[in-house]
């Protein structure tokens, strides 16, 4: 399927600023590209089905808090999520938990970006001159993330990760 846009842009030169980032304007981070969104759901089990028969994808096992090791993150306050090695990952939150709250007015639905950048902390650094709030930030197994607010980009919560593996399932699962 192929979507016509209205611009006059060249589509070969659009393809390549879009895979290299390059073009943007401001902007001295390293992007490697958007890694995968985060979709928060009511039901992971259904959610699970429902697109993987529509994607014809299939998820890693679940994960749950427990499976993570980070001594800076909250367990209880974390519910359990999937993987989906394209782009994916689908996130059950615990009712009450601050991602519950977060989400309560929609329920479900697109819950945040991850972008994938190569330093972590240059890419923070940037973020924070532009007026960006860093909610949290912390290392899991070999995979680092650092969050910020989505009341400063149009109630979007940028996801800010930097990783070697070939996905963030097995950074998450590698040792330090």
């Amino acid at each position: 399927m192929s979507i016509a846009l209205p611009c006059r842009c060249n589509p070969r030169r659009m393809r390549a600023a879009w895979y290299t980032g390059a073009g943007r304007k401001g902007a001295s981070m390293s992007i490697e590209r958007l890694d995968h969104v985060h979709i928060y759901v009511k039901d992971l089990d259904e959610a699970k089905r429902r697109f993987g028969d529509l994607l014809g994808v299939e998820f890693c096992e679940d994960i749950t808090p427990q499976d993570v090791r980070s001594e800076e993150l909250d367990k209880s306050a974390q519910g359990r999520g999937t993987y989906a090695t394209f782009g994916i990952e689908l996130l059950e939150a615990p009712p009450g938990s601050p991602a519950a709250r977060a989400i309560e007015p929609m329920e479900e639905g697109l819950g945040g970006v991850s972008i994938k950048v190569t330093d972590l902390e240059d890419a923070i650094a940037e973020f924070q001159a532009k007026g960006m709030r860093l909610v949290q930030r912390t290392e899991i197994g070999r995979y680092r993330v650092a969050w910020f607010h989505p009341g400063d980009v149009h109630g979007v919560l940028i996801e800010l990760c930097e990783y070697e593996a070939a996905n963030p399932l097995e950074a998450l699962r590698q040792q330090k």
